[in-house]
């Protein structure tokens, strides 16, 4: 029988955890995670410590797809009390410390109790296992995950001896990372497919514009190096690589003599130009997925003095994804051939940027802060030009 005291950590692991899987289902529908970044704060909550019964380390694996071995990393706390990592570690299943990822039952096992030493215990396990931890393994906990990919979490030396609350605990913890992990898979599928209708979307309005579908592409990488540049935020970055290649949605509604014409528009053809931006709007909607793409569309041609349309917003007015994706665009719109003008080099494209000519001022046109980003990275910027030119 479990004691009181046992029972009491016990209830407040549990609890832990689903407080996690709460906290993580309020949050998936307003970011993205990464599988790791999910089961890692599960694991954090298991580990042992001064206030906390638990194992030293955890060895988490996955099924490698299409394979029959397994790859994960083992986990531990360091003095500071921050979870790290092993490199990745691959286990064949015909080894003999391979992990079963059938069995549906959690073991544990202490070496007293199956070897007559703790050296020959450990032939029991990898080498790569062994290689990172800092003490002989005395005793384990080892459960399956059920999931998609299926996995298992085996936890190495609790102190002591390793005991069937021991188990019970770590059975619980395999649950929370086995829905975790799915979850976390959901969401990147219903991501890919979000993205790819975005795509789509991006690339039938360029059918009237004489832009490839790279110059999309481009765009998307260029604004991505500049958010990053800036030391945005990851969500702010993840977003804006996706979102910039829907700044000209809106041309799909201006007719294709003014869009292909040789020369400059007149007043009447720029005045149709100039509507396209709040075409582009009507035409994303007030999803709140694509929110960053309409302020986009809206606002990537607002200058920083307050000359650029459809709105004249000034400054920090112009929201922050609208300025970056103007320079990315007007950087991609110099570098490539149009039926008005050819296709100028990196370096040409640099001077313009520092002096600019008679249709570009930098000064006047960009944010400060992201043409400075855009001179931090500007051999980047050419090198996806070239990549995707």
């Amino acid at each position: 029988m479990m004691s009181p005291e046992l029972s009491e950590i016990s209830l407040r692991q549990t609890q832990d955890f689903l407080q996690l899987v709460n906290a993580t289902l309020k949050e998936i529908c307003c970011r993205k995670y990464t599988g790791e970044e999910l089961y890692v704060e599960a694991i954090k909550k298991v580990l042992g410590n001064k206030e906390r019964r638990g194992p030293d380390s955890v060895f988490l694996v996955f099924r490698i797809p299409g394979n029959a071995a397994t790859r994960g990393r083992v986990f531990f706390q360091n003095s500071a009390g921050l979870i790290e990592g092993s490199e990745m570690i691959t286990v064949d299943q015909a080894a003999t410390f391979a992990i079963n990822l059938s069995r549906e039952d959690v073991i544990y096992s202490n070496w007293c109790d199956t070897c007559e030493s703790i050296e020959s215990y450990q032939e029991n396990f990898h080498p790569a296992v062994k290689a990172t931890l800092t003490t002989k393994i005395r005793n384990f906990v080892c459960n399956r995950i059920s999931g998609d990919p299926p996995g298992a979490i085996v936890a190495f030396n609790y102190p002591d001896e390793a005991t069937s609350y021991d188990a019970e605990v770590l059975k619980s913890l395999s649950v929370v990372i086995g829905s975790l992990v799915t979850l976390s898979t959901a969401v990147k599928e219903t991501d890919r497919a979000f993205i790819y209708t975005i795509e789509a979307l991006a690339r039938s309005c360029e059918a009237a514009d004489e832009e490839t579908g790279n110059h999309i592409i481009r765009v998307n990488r260029y604004s991505e190096a500049l958010a990053k540049a800036l030391g945005l935020a990851d969500q702010f970055v993840e977003s804006i690589a996706y979102s910039a290649q829907m700044h000209d949605v809106g041309k799909v509604h201006i007719p294709s003599s003014i869009i292909r014409k040789e020369g400059p528009l007149d007043d009447q053809e720029m005045a149709i130009m100039k509507q396209h931006p709040e075409f582009g709007a009507r035409i994303i909607g007030t999803a709140p997925r694509l929110a960053m793409s309409r302020e986009i569309a809206l606002s990537h041609h607002e200058n920083w003095d307050g000359s650029g349309y459809p709105f004249s917003l000034k400054g920090e007015e112009i929201p922050l994804s609208g300025r970056v994706v103007k320079v990315a665009d007007v950087y991609d719109a110099l570098r490539s051939k149009r039926s008005y003008k050819p296709a100028l080099s990196h370096e040409q494209t640099l001077e313009i940027f520092r002096g600019g000519d008679s249709r570009v001022r930098p000064s006047r046109h960009f944010d400060p802060a992201v043409l400075q980003a855009f001179f931090s990275i500007e051999k980047s910027m050419a090198g996806i030009y070239a990549e995707l030119g």
